[in-house]
């Protein structure tokens, strides 16, 4: 089956926050710094040292203000941008599962992408990105009727989603 769809300005912003989110592991580790930045700054508060305390506890809390402020206002401003900057973002596109691969065909082209040439996959509420490489990927809304086929041949075929 065949399914036509085109990404909206919306779509477009929340698949570049969703290829922006860190994977779990990251996460993890970032929360291990932060607390141990706050326990060190905790630590330096004890000793009396506050000049340190002060620059421990701010990292902490700047390594995650300042990422909230990018991922919330920055970026989708930056995105929001870049969609209405390349209009060739705002084409139809048509999407085939294939028992081979996924089938992606534009006004600029039709490609193949076979399963084994698919880095990974990640999945999102609204949305499927499909990586050729780390930060090169196809945008799929949920919306589209072959999203349920595609994420069930991308489970077999490639793994599951990151």
């Amino acid at each position: 089956m065949k399914s036509q769809y085109r990404i909206s300005s919306e779509e477009y912003i929340k698949a570049g926050l969703l290829n922006g989110e860190m994977s779990s592991k990251s996460k993890k580790v970032h929360m291990v710094i932060d607390v141990s930045f706050v326990v060190v700054g905790l630590v330096f508060i004890y000793l009396g040292n506050n000049v340190l305390a002060v620059g421990f506890i701010g990292a902490a809390i700047g390594g995650n203000l300042l990422p909230f402020i990018i991922r919330r206002f920055y970026t989708p401003w930056y995105l929001k941008r870049h969609f209405h900057k390349y209009p060739a973002i705002q084409k139809p596109i048509s999407i085939s599962v294939l028992e081979n691969g996924v089938k992606f065909e534009s006004e600029s082209g039709v490609g193949t992408i076979m399963w084994n040439e698919i880095h990974h996959w990640r999945e999102g509420k609204d949305m499927v990105l499909i990586y050729l490489a780390p930060k090169i990927y196809y945008v799929v809304p949920k919306r589209v009727p072959e999203v349920d086929s595609l994420c069930v041949m991308l489970c077999s075929k490639v793994g599951n989603a990151t």
